[in-house]
């Protein structure tokens, strides 16, 4: 990596950092791009180097928070061999996804909090139902015995784990990853045994 573009993404971080921070106690809407570059110690000009607005800064810091998580679902995904169900997988997919989500804990408490943007919960909703989808249509057996419209069934698995998301960092991640993956797995059985 080149100077510059080591500076570049220190300036980037830095930005992001300051912004994080105003978010901890102020509300997105009220927070300007001038307060940004002054907690930050940087003049406007340079965040404007970096991002059109703070609705784009945002924008990046969400698609990039999606694309980690989401990340660490594919490359779990990728180590299991046609061998193995859908059904077997999930709890170490549960527990890698938990794995991620605690790593991000104190970006989610901000977009999940009441000093978000609006619509966030839509827009992870709406991330970690493509990356369902995306292995639910390379799973056969899916295919195979699939009798709900994958719209309802996407619908139903992403927003029972979002409010299982939202109920742990509620909780201050009392439970590990392993242990949320464990209760994830129960509550999926008990569902399945009703």
């Amino acid at each position: 990596m080149g100077i510059y573009a080591d500076k570049n993404r220190k300036t980037k971080q830095l930005i992001q950092r300051s912004f994080m921070q105003m978010l901890e106690s102020k509300p997105f809407e009220s927070i300007t791009v001038g307060e940004i570059a002054k907690t930050a110690q940087m003049n406007r000009g340079t965040f404007y180097l970096h991002y059109t607005d703070k609705f784009d800064l945002l924008e990046q810091m969400e698609q990039q928070l999606f694309e980690d998580l989401g990340s660490h679902i594919d490359e779990l995904q990728s180590r299991y061999s046609v061998m193995h169900t859908f059904g077997e997988g999930q709890e170490e997919l549960a527990a890698a996804l938990f794995r991620s989500i605690q790593f991000h804990v104190p970006a989610l408490k901000i977009f999940l909090g009441d000093h978000g943007r609006a619509g966030f919960h839509i827009r992870f909703r709406d991330a970690l139902a493509e990356k369902v989808r995306s292995h639910l249509e390379k799973d056969e057996n899916f295919h195979a015995k699939g009798k709900v419209p994958m719209d309802y069934l996407l619908s139903f698995i992403t927003s029972a784990f979002l409010g299982l998301i939202e109920q742990w960092v509620r909780n201050g991640l009392e439970k590990t990853p392993e242990e949320m993956a464990a209760l994830y797995m129960n509550i999926i059985s008990f569902i399945q045994k009703r």
